[in-house]
């Protein structure tokens, strides 16, 4: 009997020790934009390999930025130039690819892999997926109710924003990057400018939004906003706009258009900070959420474009998911007009700076 209670008490203790072990050392930090991941995904992650998460999010990437270099986190999805700034700033590690199970480069959408690639080649190039992998992908564009906008309008492009028709009707997204992007790419030039009279140019052109339709500077509001048809217009990520046409009310009808002058093409992606704890563990969730049917259920869940192409291939299929939004889904590149947003950490300044006044003016 003393022998057995022996047994049972070791049993016990290593338990005991087994528990503290993994309430101690088996958790995950994750560091995401809002509404930017299926949660319940998270609930399975945390079933499947017996360990906690710690799901934190932030408003923009600039934030995301700033808290890196006080706290730590084991993974942190961000935009192509946050990555880009992160790893100039030694924030980030170099993805070990042989790490991510079950995945390689080439099941990227081959379009998206091209233009990364691109990217890398360029002058002055930056290889992305060198320090991340590919979580969503898109571009910016105007979502507009068809109830509201004509044809004829729309297909102004970025010019319908100086439309007085439209007066209290636009929402401008509040970011310095994307507002002077639209006005740096109407203007016919690159969005990626280092010229100060090209900017000033731009900011004159946002001036006029403010004076002919009094535009609301709006972010995630808009999720609810343009479903529920509070503006007829607003600049927004091709995502997010996937998201408020199947969220519409009934007596709206939304739409997106591109212009044909050119915009941002982005792409974020998941990095691991050079501060991380449980690299194992980091490695293990990215490679959870490249598996196919995971990628797809968060690719249903947040409206964005999957970086994997059978899932990209899949969703627009008939009877599926994004069937009827195939023409949003599916991320057409305009060679020498569309580009990714490079960081430049002078221009950033700048641009905040003229932000700034705009929104006092």
């Amino acid at each position: 009997m003393k022998k057995i209670n022996i047994l049972i008490l070791s049993f016990l203790m290593l338990l005991t020790l087994n528990s503290c072990e993994k309430s101690s050392g088996d958790s995950l930090n994750i560091y995401n934009v809002g509404e930017y991941l299926d949660l319940d995904l998270i609930d399975e992650f945390e079933q499947e390999y017996g360990v906690s998460v710690n799901y934190t999010t932030f408003d923009s990437n600039e934030t995301a930025i700033t808290k890196m270099q006080s706290d730590s986190y084991d993974l942190v999805v961000l935009s192509d130039y946050a990555v880009e700034q992160a790893s100039v700033n030694d924030m980030i590690k170099p993805i070990d690819w042989s790490r991510i199970e079950g995945f390689n480069q080439n099941m990227l959408v081959s379009s998206l892999y091209g233009i990364l690639n691109d990217l890398k080649e360029e002058e002055n190039g930056f290889d992305f997926l060198k320090y991340s992998v590919p979580y969503f992908f898109g571009k910016v564009g105007i979502c507009y109710d068809k109830n509201k906008v004509s044809e004829e309008d729309i297909l102004e492009g970025f010019k319908i924003l100086h439309n007085e028709k439209y007066d209290g009707q636009v929402a401008y997204y509040d970011s310095s990057r994307d507002g002077f992007m639209v006005a740096y790419k109407e203007l016919g030039y690159s969005m990626n400018t280092t010229s100060l009279s090209e900017t000033e140019e731009a900011f004159s052109w946002i001036k006029e939004i403010r004076k002919t339709v009094n535009c609301a500077f709006k972010t995630d509001e808009l999720l609810s906003e343009m479903p529920d048809g509070k503006y007829a217009i607003s600049l927004m990520y091709s995502g997010d706009a996937i998201y408020s046409m199947m969220e519409e009310n009934d007596d709206v009808d939304l739409d997106f258009y591109v212009p044909n002058c050119g915009t941002n093409f982005f792409c974020d992606g998941m990095v691991i900070p050079s501060t991380v704890k449980n690299e194992d563990l980091a490695y293990k969730f990215i490679s959870f959420m490249l598996r196919h049917d995971n990628a797809k259920a968060n690719s249903i869940y947040v409206g964005y474009s999957s970086p994997i192409e059978s899932v990209y291939n899949e969703l627009v299929m008939p009877g599926e998911e994004f069937e009827d939004y195939k023409d949003y889904y599916i991320v057409n590149y305009n060679k020498g007009l569309d580009e990714i947003y490079r960081f430049n950490p002078q221009m950033t300044v700048i641009l905040n700076d003229y932000w700034i006044k705009l929104k006092l003016s």
